[in-house]
């Protein structure tokens, strides 16, 4: 090969890291499973085939957090390879998954994005004037972005300033996110609720509910403010809010200048008249006067 070319056969070792395909391939007459590694880019020659036992793929699709569904003929899983330098280890192989979605994945998103542009349907979402009502869609395991937001909002209910309703969900099951969007959009329309809350970055990794065309429909259906604690990885429903975040304390101030947002335009001396005039005494000490209401 020409000096400074790259084979296309082999990954490349940068610090850009490499998005690849690990394609379980069917079963043939040799034990065990049969994989095949490949480039995001079908066009481009794949980087080999791999034999391995079950239980060993199973274990190492544990550990970059892929559970046992994954290992199925024909799906291709996402994962993704950088190399990192220590300076007393030296280079190191790091193997993660990947939640980007696939070149036809990515063009069918784009393509349901402009239909519903072309609808009038896609519009992203205002932040509220204020938020005293939140509804908020969140994972049935409570996930580790919700588990660290959760505390934050239930004190602000506790405190009676934002009500919150919790509707646990499976955000794997496009159709149990796609009715509880619709049950959202109810919520709203019925107590006048100020904005949802979706917990899009629980999901499992590659998972696609929140590209899901109904998902997305019902998402632009909403009729009321949207908020995502994301994942690192954008989806279409993330990008119909009015704030999205992968970081828990970002959407977590978010919602506190909402708050703020209220005190500021609050008209504090027409409510400190109202109170002076609600707890201020009817007459004056030692004045004798006729009772307001008569004893018959």
């Amino acid at each position: 090969m020409p000096a400074g070319a790259h084979d296309p056969a082999r990954p490349p070792a940068s610090q850009e890291g490499l998005e690849a395909l690990l394609e379980i391939l069917p079963h043939r007459h040799k034990p065990g499973l049969r994989a095949a590694l490949s480039g995001p880019d079908p066009s481009r020659p794949n980087y080999g085939h791999v034999f391995v036992r079950q239980e060993l793929l199973a274990s190492a699709l544990g550990l970059i957090g892929l559970g046992p569904s994954w290992i199925r003929p024909g799906e291709p899983i996402p994962i993704r390879f950088d190399l990192e330098y220590d300076a007393r280890l030296g280079p190191r192989l790091v193997i993660s998954a990947s939640d980007w979605p696939t070149p036809a994945q990515a063009a069918a998103d784009a393509e349901l994005r402009r239909s519903l542009e072309e609808q009038g349907r896609w519009w992203q979402s205002r932040a509220p004037e204020r938020l005293r009502q939140l509804f908020a869609l969140v994972p049935e395991d409570d996930g580790p972005r919700w588990a660290a937001l959760a505390l934050q909002l239930q004190n602000l209910d506790e405190c009676r300033i934002v009500s919150l309703a919790v509707r646990p969900v499976d955000l794997d099951d496009a159709d149990a996110v796609h009715q509880a969007l619709r049950d959202a959009a109810e919520f709203i329309q019925w107590t006048g609720a100020d904005a949802v809350l979706v917990v899009t970055g629980d999901r499992r990794t590659g998972g696609r509910a929140f590209s899901d065309p109904r998902v997305v429909e019902a998402a632009c259906d909403l009729g009321g403010a949207l908020i995502t604690l994301a994942g690192p990885v954008p989806t279409l429903v993330d990008a119909l809010a009015w704030r999205s975040s992968p970081i828990p304390g970002a959407v977590q101030a978010a919602i506190e200048e909402v708050l703020r947002g209220e005190l500021t335009r609050a008209d504090r001396p027409r409510l400190d008249r109202i109170e002076e005039v609600l707890t201020r005494p009817r007459m004056a000490p030692g004045i004798e006067a006729w009772p307001s209401d008569a004893p018959f």
